[in-house]
């Protein structure tokens, strides 16, 4: 079974999840939204060999990638 991640990306924190396709949780992280290098280097860490093959991300403001 395929692992997705999620990412919410918020003004004042980040949650990051990993999760089965049949919507079960494995793994869930949340962590203070500070400059962009900082918060995005939390978001790359959490996720790095973790074998997730999609991620999708949610955000309440504009967002730059």
């Amino acid at each position: 079974m395929s692992l997705l991640g999620a990412i919410e990306a918020g003004g004042t924190k980040f949650v990051c999840g990993i999760g089965k396709e049949d919507g079960t949780v494995l793994e869930r992280i949340s962590f203070p939204t500070t400059t962009p290098e900082e918060t995005m280097a939390q978001v790359v860490s959490f996720f790095e060999g973790k074998g997730v093959e999609a991620i999708g991300a949610g955000s309440f403001g504009p967002i730059d990638l």
